[in-house]
C-alpha cells in the first residue's frame, strides 16, 4: 500500500484521469451502570472481600510496565480488592489480570494497539473518567504511561489468543445427552430440563472459567428455588458443558418453565430432536446458561420465578415477621448510615427476627433533610411517638433467606408495592464525578448478587455516636435507641448468617470466595452474555461450520449485510449479534435499540457509535473495494490508513471529499460513486484503518490539511506521530498559555496562506449536542492471518 499511496501523491494530476491507483488492503480478520444494592450489614472485621487477592505484578518487563499503569490509573474502578466504589465499573472487575486481558478479543488485539479498546480508552482520554472530567492534569496518565499499554499490546504475539484444539459440542451431541437423561428419569422425564454452556466452551473458555460458570449456574438455580434443600445440577458430559435438572427439585412446575420459554430469544433456540421435545413437553427444553443468568437474574422474570410477593406486608408474613410489632417491642435491630456509598441520602438498615434468617430491610432516602433525616426523625416508618412525624423513605430494599439457605432480594416503594428497579433520584451516579452520568437503573436480581457475593455486607452504625453523650436525649431518640444493637451483637448476627449461607453454597460445590474475572459468579456469567462478540464468539454461538458461516456472512443481503461485514471486521454488541442471527435465519424480530458504543466503561450514552466495514466481506487480490462508515450522531469524520510499513496517511477527508461532516445513520463511502480514485485490494502486507468522528470541527491534533499540496494528507511514521501527539496534547492541557500560543500561531499561518491566495477550507461549526459526547472510534485490521 505504501507504494500505491506514494505513487498517488506523485501523480495527483493523473489520479483524476486514471481509474484508481492500486491501494493495498489485506484479508479481513476479526477485529443498568451497575450501582450497588444496600450497604448491609454489620460492622465486623471478618474475611477480606476478595480472598483470591489482587493479581500479582508480572515479571516480563513490558507486561510489568502495563501492570503499573493499570494499577495506578485504573484499578480503583476496575479491580476487585482495590475498588474505591462498592462495585467495579462497566463490568470490568479484574483489570490487573494481565494474561486474561491479553486473551480478551474485545479489549485487546495482539500486535495492534490501535484496534484494542483497552488502549483506546486511555489514548482518547475516555478513561480514567474521574481524572479526565476533574481537570486535574497532574493526575492524568502521562504519555509514557499510555505508551506502556501501547508497547505491551504491540509486542503480544498473535498466538496469545489462539484456542487449543477442542471437539465442539454440537446439537446432535446434546440430543443424545438429553435423550439419555430422559430415559434415566423414566416416568418423570417430562420434569427434566437442560442448561448448556457448550457455546462458551466452544469459544475457548479456560477450564477455570468453565468451573466458575458451573458454580454460577448452581448458585443461580438455588437462588431461584423454593426447595427446602440445596440441589446440584447434574453434568451430562465430562466437560461440564450440558446440565440437567428436575424442575420439582427446585420447587418449579411447568408454568415457571413456560416463563423461561417465553422469554428465550428465538435466535438462540437450538434444533432439538422431535422425540426429546415430545418427552419434555416443551418447545424449548434447553437454554444457554449465560442467557439464563442475564434474564432470570433480573426483575421481573426474577420475581416471577421466585414467587416474590407484590406487597412488602406479604413478604413479611412469608418470613413470619410483623414489622410494626417487631419495631414496637424493640425486637428489631437497626443500623443507621450517615453517608452511604450507594445512595444520595442517609440509610437505615433494619433486621426483623423471623423464620430462617429473619428479614432485613433497608430504607433508602433521596436526601438527608427534613423527614428524611433518620437522625433527627428516628421514629417510623409508619408511626411515631411523642408527636413527631415518622421518617419518610423513598423505597425499601429487602433481603431474606430462602428455605435452602440462599439469599433472595426484593425492592418496594414507600407504600410497600413491589417495583422492578430503583426509583429515580435515589442512587448516586455510579461513576461518581462522571460529567455525563445518567440516572442508575439498578434492577433487582443479579445486581443484588453482585454486591452480596458473600451474603450480608458489613456496615458501621452511626446513630449511637451522632449525639453528645453528655446531653440528655429527646424522648424520641431515647425510644429509638432501644432498636440499635451493640457492635458485638451485630457481629454475632453477621457471623451466624454468613456461616449458614456458606454451608448452603458449599453443599452444592460453590466456593463462596470464587470470582469470575473478578466479578461475583452469577454477575460474571450474566456479563458473558451481555458483552460484545467477535467472529469466533458468534461462530461458537450459532450452529454452523466455520466455512458455512463465512459463506452466510459473505452472501448476506439487505439489513443483514452491514452487520455481517462488521462482524467479519470487528465487534458487534449482543443486540446487534442477535439481530444478525435473526436476519440470517429469516426470523422476524424488531431492530435492536441503539447499543452503547463498545466501551467497557460506559453503560450510558457518552460516546458516538461509529461503525466501519468493507463492501466486500472477503475480497481477493485485485478487487476494487469501498470502505463504509456510519455514525449514530452527526459528527466530523477522519479516517487514517496505517500501512504494513507503519506509514500513516489520512484517507478521509481528502481533496476529492473535503466535507467530512457525517450525518447520523447515513453511511459515507470511500471512495464515493463516480469518484476520480479507487481502492484496490492486494493480499500481501497488512494495514490498519482508523476512523474517528467528533462533534468538534477541529481536526485531530497533529493533522493539518493542505489539499493544494497533498490531496491525501501524509502523517509519516505512525508510531512517531502517536508519540509526538501524546506529548503535545498533554503539554497543551497542562499549560493553557502554551495552548493559546499554539492557537494564535495556527490562526496566523492560516491567514498568511489565505493572503497568498491559497485555497483554505472555511471553518465549520461544531455539532450541537444536548450533552457532551466524547467521540466515536472504529478500527479495521486488514491483512493476512
Amino acid at each position: 500500500m505504501v507504494g500505491a499511496l506514494i505513487k498517488l501523491r506523485k501523480h495527483v494530476l493523473a489520479l483524476c484521469l486514471i481509474v484508481g491507483a492500486a491501494w493495498g488492503l489485506g484479508t479481513a480478520v476479526a477485529d443498568d451502570v451497575v450501582p450497588s444494592p444496600p450497604d448491609m450489614t454489620v460492622a465486623a472485621p471478618l474475611a477480606p472481600k476478595d480472598a483470591q487477592g489482587v493479581p500479582p505484578r508480572p515479571e516480563e518487563p513490558r507486561a510489568a510496565k502495563a501492570y503499573d499503569t493499570l494499577s495506578t490509573h485504573c484499578a480503583r474502578c476496575h479491580q476487585t480488592g482495590r475498588l474505591e466504589l462498592p462495585l467495579a465499573s462497566g463490568g470490568l472487575s479484574n483489570i490487573l489480570a494481565i494474561d486474561d486481558l491479553a486473551r480478551d478479543p474485545v479489549l485487546v488485539k495482539p500486535g495492534v494497539p490501535d484496534a484494542s479498546r483497552l488502549y483506546d480508552v486511555l489514548e482518547t482520554r475516555h478513561a480514567p473518567l474521574d481524572v479526565f472530567t476533574s481537570g486535574s492534569v497532574a493526575a492524568e496518565p502521562q504519555p509514557e504511561d499510555i505508551e506502556s499499554i501501547r508497547g505491551w499490546i504491540r509486542d503480544l504475539p498473535p498466538s496469545t489468543q489462539a484456542c487449543p484444539v477442542r471437539h465442539p459440542v454440537r446439537p446432535d451431541d446434546m440430543d443424545k445427552m438429553m435423550r439419555d437423561a430422559q430415559r434415566l428419569e423414566r416416568d418423570q422425564a417430562g420434569d427434566v430440563r437442560f442448561i448448556t454452556l457448550a457455546h462458551l466452551d466452544n469459544a475457548c473458555a479456560t477450564p477455570a472459567e468453565m468451573s466458575a460458570y458451573t458454580q454460577a449456574l448452581n448458585k443461580l438455580m438455588n437462588s431461584l428455588s423454593s426447595s427446602a434443600e440445596p440441589v446440584k445440577l447434574t453434568p451430562l458430559n465430562a466437560g461440564g458443558t450440558v446440565f440437567s435438572f428436575r424442575m420439582s427439585d427446585f420447587g418449579w412446575d411447568a408454568r415457571r418453565w413456560k416463563l423461561i420459554e417465553s422469554a428465550y430469544p428465538a435466535v438462540l433456540a437450538l434444533p432439538v430432536a422431535s422425540d426429546v421435545l415430545q418427552t419434555a413437553g416443551t418447545k424449548v427444553p434447553i437454554v444457554d446458561g449465560d442467557w439464563l443468568a442475564a434474564a432470570a437474574g433480573e426483575a421481573p422474570l426474577y420475581y416471577e420465578l421466585l414467587g416474590v410477593p407484590e406487597k412488602l406486608a406479604d413478604l413479611a408474613k412469608l418470613n413470619s415477621v410483623d414489622i410494626e410489632q417487631s419495631i414496637k417491642t424493640a425486637a428489631a435491630r437497626r443500623i443507621a448510615i450517615a453517608t452511604s456509598a450507594v445512595t444520595r441520602g442517609n440509610r437505615l438498615i433494619e433486621r426483623h427476627p423471623g423464620s430462617r434468617g429473619g428479614l432485613w430491610l433497608v430504607y433508602d432516602f433521596a436526601t438527608t433533610s427534613g423527614d428524611q433525616n433518620i437522625f433527627e426523625n428516628p421514629q417510623g416508618p409508619h408511626s411515631a411517638l411523642y408527636g413527631q412525624k415518622p421518617f419518610k423513605p423513598d423505597e425499601i430494599r429487602a433481603i431474606y433467606v430462602l428455605p435452602n439457605g440462599f439469599y433472595a432480594f426484593a425492592l418496594y416503594d414507600a407504600a410497600g408495592n413491589r417495583i422492578d428497579r430503583v426509583l429515580p433520584g435515589i442512587e448516586k451516579p455510579y461513576a461518581g464525578v462522571e460529567a455525563d452520568a445518567v440516572e442508575p437503573t439498578t434492577k433487582t436480581g443479579v445486581k443484588c448478587f453482585a454486591c452480596h457475593s458473600d451474603g450480608l455486607v458489613e456496615a458501621k452504625d452511626d446513630f449511637k455516636t451522632a449525639f453528645d453523650a453528655s446531653a440528655p436525649l429527646s424522648p424520641s431518640r431515647a425510644t429509638a435507641l432501644r432498636l440499635f444493637g451493640t457492635d458485638s451483637e451485630n457481629t454475632l448476627l453477621l457471623i451466624g448468617s454468613r456461616d449458614r449461607y456458606h454451608l448452603a453454597v458449599r453443599s452444592v460445590g460453590i466456593d463462596p470466595n470464587a470470582r469470575l474475572r473478578g466479578a461475583e459468579l452469577v454477575t460474571g456469567l450474566a456479563e458473558r452474555y451481555r458483552e460484545g462478540a467477535v467472529f469466533e464468539t458468534a461462530l461458537a454461538q450459532i450452529d454452523r461450520e466455520r466455512d458455512a458461516f463465512l459463506a452466510d456472512l459473505t452472501d448476506a443481503r439487505g439489513a443483514a449485510a452491514p452487520l455481517a461485514r462488521r462482524l467479519l471486521h470487528g465487534v458487534l454488541s449482543r443486540s446487534e449479534l442477535e439481530r444478525l442471527f435473526a436476519l440470517l435465519k429469516g426470523i422476524d424480530v424488531p431492530s435492536p435499540a441503539v447499543a452503547r458504543p463498545g466501551g467497557f466503561l460506559h453503560e450510558t450514552k457518552s460516546d458516538i457509535g461509529l461503525s466501519m466495514w468493507l463492501d466486500k466481506p472477503r475480497p481477493v487480490s485485485g478487487d476494487l473495494v469501498t470502505v463504509k462508515i456510519e455514525a449514530d450522531n452527526d459528527c466530523y469524520l477522519t479516517v487514517i490508513s496505517v500501512d504494513a510499513a507503519g506509514v500513516a496517511t489520512v484517507l478521509f477527508p481528502n481533496d476529492f471529499q473535503t466535507d467530512n461532516l457525517l450525518s447520523a445513520s447515513r453511511p459515507v463511502s470511500i471512495p464515493p460513486a463516480e469518484a476520480p480514485f479507487q481502492l484496490r485490494y492486494k493480499s500481501e502486507g497488512s494495514e490498519t484503518l482508523l476512523a474517528r468522528c467528533s462533534t468538534s470541527a477541529t481536526p485531530p491534533l497533529g493533522i493539518e490539511h493542505d489539499f493544494e499540496r497533498q490531496r491525501f494528507t501524509a502523517l509519516g511514521n505512525w508510531e512517531n506521530f502517536i508519540e509526538d501527539t501524546l506529548v503535545t496534547e498533554w503539554e497543551l492541557r497542562a499549560s493553557p498559555e502554551k495552548a493559546e500560543r499554539a492557537r494564535v500561531a495556527r490562526s496566523g499561518a492560516l491567514r498568511r496562506r489565505r493572503d497568498r491566495g491559497e485555497r483554505i477550507e472555511p471553518p465549520r461549526p461544531d455539532v450541537p449536542t444536548d450533552k457532551p459526547l466524547r467521540d466515536g472510534r472504529a478500527v479495521l485490521v486488514l491483512g493476512p492471518k
